[in-house]
């Protein structure tokens, strides 16, 4: 095919989807709220910008694969969100926090947009902040549920982007391709963080907060602003998630191997020492945000326990095991990584989740080769040490909840990190050392 009749097709398909979008908006404006009208002005243009973004990445990077898998994916996410919508107003018919988020900022983006901009603090302080968020992203599109939804899944989108370039940054000799696969086409992440409100913001920060980590592991430049980003954007929405992924990271640090010098050991001590700070200072604010009084182990347990038996109501509803004896700590892994199972199944959503729990637990089995050598590829790549600790204190922080919805929603939050272990080297491929210092530096460069 010549380049002349290439250039030919893609104005023909310009016209053709410039001509389908006209005739869909006077539709829309004549028989439609603006739900409807606005959302065919918002969606195509975040869908340009959302590509765009995608041709620079895939520029930026060596596998040729990687933008048409980009662009597939945002065509997949587009349908999960769409779906995602479609059960929130009208299989739920609203009852969902979306359209919380939705009715506070359709009644404050018109004040915004004329310079007042107050609010009352009433209620939780997550609920709060995404209050606020969503009236910011009002203020520019407009009161339209359906192009919010748009929005809030291109920030989770490229959550998932920065979660594979934090892989490729710290686990340099992965499966890389498995990876962006699973990360970015998997269900879950195509339909739960594709709504208005906080699983889609989180993940868009729980993304940056990988890349950082990852960054931060290997010795790279720009660690530091991204896990201030990632703190910023976590903390502001729930403050006990930063406080996991900086936990992890004060535990991988903790852990690796520090190099046989005195420069190597107080690079070690003072990583510690800097996560050790930024972690209390997140502590802190999760405490307040929790009603947490002392920051003692009990005191954070019983807060968490309290909150776990709060979610069991509903058609969803499960008793959860405990986590006093390795019965428990088994069950609760199993539950948090792979559960509901088929027959736990109450409705279509949990019996999707459930075939996607069977493919997980498929996949971990085949991993088992590659899982083996993870002593040796941790002491290595300080990453992994990272991304088993946060798994370790995800399932802890909800081996209390007794709900499959719910946990389902909670889960995409660690997938970035338990997917890495599903994408490790072959069991054949020979392993690699960490860089030298004097690689390190030449990087840097």
């Amino acid at each position: 095919m010549s380049h002349l009749s290439v250039r030919a097709g893609a104005v023909t398909l310009g016209v053709l989807t410039g001509a389908a979008l006209a005739a869909l908006f006077s539709w829309a404006l004549q028989s439609q709220s603006y739900n409807v009208w606005g959302a065919v002005i918002v969606v195509p243009i975040v869908t340009a910008v959302n590509l765009l973004l995608i041709w620079r990445a895939s520029r930026r990077s060596n596998e040729t694969w990687l933008g048409p898998l980009l662009v597939l994916a945002l065509a997949a996410k587009l349908i999960g969100t769409l779906a995602r919508y479609v059960v929130a107003y009208v299989v739920y018919n609203g009852a969902a926090d979306a359209e919380r988020y939705n009715l506070y900022a359709a009644s404050h983006y018109q004040l915004w947009r004329e310079g007042f901009i107050q609010w009352e603090w009433q209620g939780k302080q997550g609920t709060q902040y995404m209050e606020l968020i969503t009236t910011l992203f009002y203020t520019f599109i407009g009161p339209s549920p359906l192009a919010g939804f748009v929005v809030f899944a291109s920030l989770a989108f490229w959550g998932q982007f920065f979660a594979y370039r934090a892989f490729r940054t710290a686990l340099p000799t992965g499966d890389a391709k498995r990876y962006a696969l699973l990360i970015l086409l998997l269900p879950s992440m195509l339909y739960w963080p594709s709504s208005i409100g906080k699983e889609s913001w989180l993940l868009l920060f729980v993304g940056v907060t990988a890349l950082g980590g990852a960054r931060f592991f290997s010795r790279r430049p720009g660690a530091l602003p991204l896990l201030l980003a990632g703190a910023a954007g976590t903390a502001i929405v729930r403050p006990h998630m930063a406080v996991l992924l900086f936990g992890a990271i004060i535990v991988a640090q903790l852990f690796r191997p520090a190099r046989q010098t005195s420069t190597g050991v107080l690079s070690k001590l003072g990583g510690v020492v800097v996560m050790a700070a930024a972690a209390a200072v997140l502590a802190s604010q999760a405490a307040s945000a929790l009603g947490i009084d002392d920051l003692t182990w009990q005191a954070v347990s019983e807060t968490v326990d309290w909150a776990g038996g709060q979610t069991q109501q509903g058609g969803s509803a499960f008793t959860p095991v405990p986590l006093g004896s390795p019965w428990g700590v088994v069950a609760a892994t199993v539950t948090i990584l792979f559960r509901p199972f088929p027959w736990e199944a109450g409705n279509i959503q949990m019996l999707g989740q459930s075939l996607e729990g069977l493919l997980l637990l498929g996949l971990t089995v085949k991993a088992w080769p590659r899982l083996r050598r993870l002593r040796k590829l941790a002491r290595q790549w300080p990453y992994l040490l990272f991304a088993l600790a946060f798994i370790a204190l995800f399932i802890w922080a909800f081996s209390g909840f007794g709900n499959f919805g719910i946990l389902a929603r909670q889960r995409v939050l660690m997938m970035p990190f338990f997917l890495v272990f599903l994408a490790l080297p072959p069991a054949d491929q020979p392993l690699e050392s960490a860089p030298s210092d004097a690689e390190v530096t030449h990087a840097r460069r």
